[in-house]
């Protein structure tokens, strides 16, 4: 209880990229491997390359997956999230730090494994649309495209500067390219170990905790933050 007069708690906002990050692996990644032909490997080649942006890249290898609903719902079930990701979210809310996913992947297969791992209702996830059309075609739209950077689908640092108008600090977590917005944004950043965004922040003298897993990041936040709340 805060009584007047005391200083009040400073408040907190974790924002977590989804593949490979919430995520073993990378899903969205995975999906299209599994779903496209090889033309897909190429259409990510040129995206990392800067010939196009995230948002070409996704509608460019969502044009030729060739899957349906029944299909990518197996294909989800069988992707495992980070096994502490679970006790980091159980964690944030005794102190009730806000967790959201944010991906500039598709929100059927997010919100599909997020619930298989009851989470669904514990976690808002912010990403691309997916819209099945039949027979075995799918597409993607962008509802945040136009509020961010205009190069990401999604823009993660949109959604960072969005927490940043509630909360005191915004802590962001993420592994690759799709995170630098993101990480740019943040007021404390964590990225994985051994991947790309590690290379983008010491590349941008931007300051970053590096992690393995979420149990990482939980025992950072009990020396960090603890003793804040």
């Amino acid at each position: 209880m805060t009584y007047k007069g005391q200083e009040q708690p400073e408040t907190m906002k974790v924002i977590c990229d989804f593949d490979g990050t919430t995520a073993i692996n990378d899903v969205g990644n995975l999906l299209f491997r599994t779903f496209a032909d090889t033309r897909c490997y190429d259409i990510v080649q040129s995206w990392k390359d800067g010939r196009i942006n995230s948002k070409q890249c996704l509608q460019q290898e969502c044009s030729i997956a060739r899957v349906n609903r029944s299909q990518l719902q197996d294909f989800a079930d069988t992707q495992k999230l980070d096994p502490t990701f679970s006790e980091f979210v159980i964690f944030c809310q005794q102190l009730n730090i806000e967790v959201e996913i944010a991906s500039d992947g598709l929100d059927y297969y997010i919100n599909r494994i997020l619930d298989n791992h009851y989470l669904g209702n514990k976690v808002a996830a912010k990403a691309n649309a997916l819209i099945f059309e039949e027979p075995d075609c799918i597409r993607p739209e962008f509802p945040y495209f136009a509020k961010g950077c205009r190069q990401c689908g999604n823009c993660k640092g949109y959604h960072v500067n969005e927490a940043k108008k509630t909360h005191d600090k915004v802590v962001y977590i993420g592994d690759g390219m799709s995170d630098r917005c993101g990480a740019r944004a943040a007021d404390v950043v964590f990225a994985k170990r051994g991947r790309e965004l590690i290379d983008y922040c010491k590349e941008h003298d931007i300051a970053h905790r590096e992690y393995d897993d979420f149990s990482e990041i939980m025992h950072e936040f009990k020396t960090l933050y603890i003793s804040q709340f």
